[in-house]
């Protein structure tokens, strides 16, 4: 063998082991956040049953959504942090195991009091989720092909919220409301059995636990705030709190809305959502050829004016026929969601391979404990001026706040992230 050929043959051999463990990592990254939004879109679900079944106010289940998404913020920043230290393919383990385990225990709550312990323990899982796995795959992916490969594993979002949609409909079709919520959150124990394929088969691209193996993990905090990143990371956790906020002041009331304002059933939400899911499946999927083509200020600029727009069209506009009901609710789906899409390509070419883990904990976790506070405002303003009213006020105003971020950080389209 010439060494012309040897070379060839080692090229060919790395190709192929690159692509078995790019295909690996693109199966874990979006089966874990797919059933992450299995596990969390039920609480939403179930809102109305847990509200009226523990006899609790609606801002009461506001409060409970704002802590255990300020509990992810916590648990986010940590998981990144965590990431870089221990590796990603081993923490996300970790938390799928965490966010699982303790949404099974929500089924047991027999207080508000308890309720938001097992809520925000979930949350902090839940939060530790998304930073891992764009870790993870940000870093296999090819620069060119990056939007659209990390929208696709933001997408895998919708497929569990769709799974966690028809159970909902299937449990609450057996099952009385006061039983029926608490039989969904035992679902949630499904996820868990994927940290098997992810143990056997899953391997991270790069390797930074070498340089930070004797490294408190809380190191990685201390390297997203120093002198040439302190901006990027205050800029992208503002831009996060808008871009979160546009989206829980839409997702997490609407079944609310649906069943209050709208007076649908169970199958009558359930309907709406099926199709506002598939709508964002198309959103999500769609955004990332736009990130690619276009670059990702001016498509997430795009994002938000649509996500604004479509859910003014959805409240304000008169619903005389379902099937125009069906048309707003999917654009709703899509628009909101294509602001989404880009989050993973956006925030992972920010930083640095050894802190990458660290700023994505941070700034997307951090940025949702602050919007947090968006569906507490909601709760509140809803008494005087409606649910809808206050969805589309509160969801307008976080677009704006982040659309003016997003112009605050650099256009990053092509970047490569391995050096």
């Amino acid at each position: 063998m010439t060494p012309q050929e040897g070379v060839a043959v080692r090229t060919t051999a790395d190709e192929a082991t690159y692509r078995k463990q790019y295909r690996r990592a693109v199966t874990a990254s979006s089966m874990g956040w797919g059933l992450d939004g299995f596990d969390h879109t039920m609480f939403p679900l179930a809102l109305a049953a847990i509200l009226a079944t523990l006899n609790i106010s609606v801002e009461a289940g506001g409060a409970i959504s704002t802590v255990s998404l300020v509990a992810s913020a916590v648990g986010g920043a940590f998981g990144g942090m965590f990431a870089d230290r221990f590796g990603r393919a081993r923490v996300l383990i970790w938390v799928i195991l965490g966010f699982s385990f303790f949404t099974v225990l929500s089924a047991t709550a027999q207080n508000i009091e308890q309720l938001m312990v097992w809520r925000i323990l979930e949350g902090l899982f839940f939060g530790a989720e998304w930073p891992v796995g764009v870790a993870l795959l940000s870093e296999y992916a090819k620069p060119e092909k990056r939007g659209r490969l990390m929208a696709f594993m933001q997408s895998a979002y919708s497929i569990g919220w769709a799974c966690s949609t028809l159970a909902y409909f299937a449990v609450f079709s057996l099952f009385p409301e006061d039983v029926a919520w608490r039989v969904l959150f035992l679902v949630g124990v499904l996820p868990a059995g994927f940290i098997f394929f992810i143990r056997r088969n899953v391997t991270d691209r790069t390797d930074t636990t070498p340089a930070t193996s004797k490294a408190n993990p809380l190191t990685g905090l201390r390297d997203i705030f120093r002198p040439d990143l302190r901006r990027t990371t205050t800029v992208a956790t503002i831009f996060m709190v808008g871009g979160h906020g546009n989206y829980y002041a839409i997702v997490t009331f609407l079944p609310l809305y649906l069943s209050e304002e709208r007076g649908l059933e169970v199958s009558g939400t359930a309907a709406y959502l099926l199709v506002q899911i598939v709508g964002g499946f198309i959103g999500y999927v769609g955004s990332g050829f736009f990130h690619d083509r276009f670059g990702r200020r001016p498509t997430q600029t795009g994002a938000y004016l649509l996500s604004v727009a479509s859910i003014v069209a959805f409240i304000a506009v008169p619903v005389p026929h379902p099937a125009l009901g069906y048309l707003l609710v999917f654009l709703v789906g899509m628009c909101v969601s294509s602001a989404a899409g880009g989050l993973g390509a956006i925030l992972s070419e920010q930083f640095p391979t050894e802190a990458r883990g660290s700023g994505l904990g941070f700034t997307y976790n951090v940025g949702r404990g602050l919007a947090a506070f968006g569906p507490l405002v909601i709760g509140f303003l809803a008494a005087g001026i409606g649910l809808g009213n206050a969805i589309m006020i509160v969801g307008a105003g976080l677009a704006a706040l982040a659309t003016a971020m997003m112009w605050c950080m650099p256009e990053t389209r092509g970047k490569e992230l391995i050096e």
